[in-house]
């Protein structure tokens, strides 16, 4: 890997940990359906904006399908439970939880595709899972602990990224940018009614106003593009590291600049996910054809 791609790496990690440090900080105004359809929808009008530039177009015909599918369970629905949970939970908590995406993701290949991943793998799953436990238990033993619903709807949300990721690996012929831009445009328009329903709750300030537009620009648009642009030149499996770096940069924003305090669970728990991804991770790698 060559330093420039390194370092872009880890700039995606620094990005998407700093995407839980702006819901925090927009969630108050905005509320999560609004928060989350500006993301969606700013996201897509810049990432249709690159596209003209370098020549990518929307889905066509039969491509729309997983881009719905996408849109609806991997954009609409989990973004808007990362901002529901954002009301309660810090952003260090949110960016561990989002950690288990890659477990969620093996367990469910295990489950449904009956993949093998041997001793290693298993170990991995026991380790990442153990360390949910030690994080959650942790979260509930502690004196400002947040109602069930909020953690509830972080797991949800990154239950369906792993739903997602192995619904990716049936999808075939499709280009990867043209599925993220259909997708995020379906997404803005599943948000629209909720966006109605659900109007600001108060007049947001300029603190706000700049969360938004940063979730939308950098943690979405900027991001899904640098990181496939990184999936080209060094491959999925070394790229998907920057999981591994997501919720250390969270938890770093979050002390930072919002003053969160960690607690023996949080880095407990998140060694434990961690670590458990890594093993799950090498013991696929193993086992490819």
């Amino acid at each position: 890997m060559r330093p420039a791609q390194l370092a872009w790496l880890i700039a995606l990690g620094a990005i998407w940990g700093a995407s839980f440090l702006f819901m925090k900080i927009a969630v108050t105004a905005f509320g999560p359906s609004m928060m989350m359809g500006g993301r969606i929808g700013i996201g897509a009008a810049t990432l249709s904006l690159i596209a003209w530039f370098i020549h990518k177009k929307l889905p066509r015909g039969a491509q729309w399908k997983p881009a719905i599918i996408t849109g609806i369970f991997y954009a609409a629905i989990p973004l808007w439970l990362w901002g529901y949970a954002a009301q309660q939970l810090s952003a260090s908590l949110l960016s561990i939880i989002n950690a288990t995406a890659p477990l969620f993701a093996a367990l469910l290949s295990l489950l449904w595709s009956r993949e093998r991943m041997g001793a290693r793998g298993v170990a991995g799953l026991a380790l990442g899972f153990a360390g949910v436990a030690v994080l959650v238990g942790g979260v509930g033993l502690s004196d400002s602990r947040p109602p069930v619903q909020f953690i509830a709807a972080a797991f949800l949300a990154s239950f369906l990224y792993g739903v997602i990721s192995n619904y990716w690996q049936t999808v075939k012929n499709m280009d990867a940018y043209s599925n993220v831009l259909g997708s995020l445009w379906v997404a803005t328009l599943a948000m629209v009614p909720l966006m109605i329903l659900f109007p600001v709750r108060e007049t947001p300030g300029v603190a706000a106003w700049s969360s938004v537009a940063a979730l939308g620009i950098l943690c979405t648009a900027i991001a899904y593009v640098g990181y496939f642009r990184l999936i080209e030149q060094i491959g999925a499996a070394p790229a998907l590291t920057t999981t591994y770096l997501i919720p250390l940069f969270g938890t770093l924003w979050g002390v930072i600049f919002l003053g969160e305090r960690l607690g023996v669970h949080h880095v407990l728990g998140a060694a434990m996910i961690i670590g458990g991804i890594a093993l799950v991770a090498s013991a696929r790698r193993r086992t490819m054809p």
